[in-house]
């Protein structure tokens, strides 16, 4: 079996943020590059808030004009996992389902225009804290409501786009700031995946 080329592309939580310190060493892309083994390489893309479509007060921040460039230098990617949306939740961004929904799929549809793609897996992110108004005033309840429908949204775009689907809040959940992975669950999260990877891919 030849080398599997896996580039995981996301925002904080792909990139291993950590509301406590540092970055993870135990982020769940490295977990995953553990549990695959030597023929799969795995590639981390990951950038602190990132969204699908919406704007952020720092540059960079918007995947559907950053991805050509994040992308494009892989000559091969065979599998492609994309966790977004936690940033979408706030409240200058998507409010409704029906905005939510648009922005991954208008991601969802530059992706699939690129050649260099085989395979793509759609992953909904773990569920926001229920009181994360109280945590972070960039979210309110309404971004908690929106996180909880996200993987039946999402779902539904991969089946519609015959993408591989998996859902984060099975195996995941937010820390003491109510938004990012801790560290047990991106141990949880990198071995799901890659059970999953190997079942499925």
């Amino acid at each position: 079996m030849s080398e599997l080329n896996i580039v995981l592309y996301g925002d904080s939580n792909t990139y291993g943020y950590s509301p406590e310190g540092p970055r993870y060493v135990n982020r769940y892309g490295q977990i995953l590059k553990q549990s695959l083994g030597y023929n799969y390489k795995v590639f981390e893309e990951g950038v602190v808030g990132r969204t699908t479509i919406y704007d952020d007060y720092r540059e960079g921040r918007k995947g559907i004009d950053t991805i050509d460039n994040e992308l494009s230098k892989y000559h091969k990617i065979d599998l492609l996992v994309v966790m977004l949306g936690t940033n979408d939740y706030k409240i200058k961004n998507a409010r409704l389902h029906s905005e939510l929904e648009y922005g991954m799929n208008a991601l969802v549809d530059k992706i699939k225009s690129f050649r260099n793609i085989d395979k793509v897996l759609l992953v909904s992110p773990i569920l926001l804290a229920d009181n994360i108004e109280t945590l972070d005033p960039e979210f309110d309840h309404h971004s908690y409501n929106l996180s909880i429908n996200a993987s039946n949204i999402y779902k539904s775009i991969a089946k519609r786009n015959k993408l591989l689907f998996f859902d984060a809040k099975t195996v995941a959940y937010a820390g003491i700031d109510g938004e990012h992975l801790t560290e047990d669950s991106h141990i949880s999260l990198g071995n799901a995946l890659a059970n999953f990877i190997i079942d499925n891919v």
